[in-house]
């Protein structure tokens, strides 16, 4: 009987369930491996009310399937049986349940997923690096992963690739740093390229002997731009507003000088009808002022007379 048992112990192996921690707004990765991982079809499936409802399967020559948020992949073969990978991004509170692994007709694992909402890890952000610069990725992470090792993952199809690690300070163009007084972890990229654009991930990796997962608590979206074309958009922005600018001063002068030479010809025509009123009430004037001389013909035979009389008419 006892033979028994451990020969059933080792072909199924060993039966138990597995803690997944991920984190909303994030992403979550399970490793499933099995020594007798096989070519069957392989699946996940989410347990509710005694049954468990599938999620995703590969079928197949398909080693690699995804389907809305989970995907799946089949490495038939790797380190010399295989593994299952299943990676569900990006993770909502509803997520958090029990899953299972496995292949149909042989094996499974049961994994419990949790699933926490943290100030640390609220969704996505974006950041901006230039051509030839460098830019900073910083990530802040749970209080629990204070003295794991931190990775910055690449999302490249459906793979995560490592970057860098903080079990190590430089790759390459790349350079890490953990504070841990104040819980962030923070990547420098030197002499920034188009092709360091693209979606990162900073995680931490568990690892188990059957299952594994990687917690991708922040996603970071990098957007690599070249800095000399922002300095011609400003330049050509600028040239606008200046533009506008003395285009509106000039208008605004036109106005005030076509108000000030309308107010000027106003005061003129006003200034010649007074001056005209003044020179007609002048010639008037002058005309009753000046004398008018008659002299009043007397009868023949008295024109000699010494008395004659002059009349002045006005």
């Amino acid at each position: 009987m006892i033979f028994l048992i451990i020969t059933l112990h080792l072909i199924s192996g060993p039966v138990g369930c597995f803690d997944v921690i991920g984190y909303s707004g994030g992403s979550i990765k399970i490793y499933c491996q099995h020594h007798l991982y096989g070519s069957n079809d392989k699946y996940i499936c989410e347990m509710k009310q005694n049954q468990c409802v599938t999620k995703i399967v590969t079928q197949g020559q398909k080693r690699w399937n995804q389907k809305e948020r989970f995907s799946l992949c089949d490495y038939y073969g790797y380190n010399f049986t295989g593994r299952l990978e299943m990676i569900l991004r990006p993770l909502s509170l509803q997520d958090a349940g029990s899953y299972q692994c496995g292949e149909t007709g042989g094996w499974n694992h049961t994994v419990n997923l949790t699933v926490i909402r943290d100030p640390c890890c609220l969704g996505p952000k974006t950041v901006t690096g230039y051509l030839g610069m460098t830019v900073t990725i910083s990530c802040s992470y749970p209080e629990e992963f204070e003295k794991k090792t931190k990775y910055l993952y690449k999302l490249q199809r459906e793979h995560f690739t490592s970057v860098i690690q903080t079990s190590e300070t430089q790759r390459g163009r790349f350079s890490i740093s953990d504070d841990r007084s104040s819980k962030v972890v923070s990547v420098r990229i030197s002499d920034v390229r188009e092709d360091d654009g693209g979606v990162y991930y900073c995680g931490v990796w568990s690892h188990g002997m059957l299952v594994s997962y990687e917690s991708l608590f922040t996603e970071i979206q990098l957007q690599v731009t070249d800095f000399s074309v922002i300095i011609s958009v400003s330049v050509c922005v600028a040239l606008l507003l200046i533009g506008g600018s003395a285009l509106m001063v000039y208008q605004r002068r036109h106005k005030q000088t076509r108000g000030s030479t309308s107010s000027l010809n106003s005061g003129n025509k006003e200034n010649k009808a007074i001056s005209h009123s003044a020179s007609d009430y002048e010639e008037i004037r002058d005309t009753r002022a000046a004398p008018l001389y008659s002299m009043v013909q007397l009868p023949a035979g008295l024109s000699d007379h010494p008395n004659t009389v002059y009349t002045t008419t006005w």
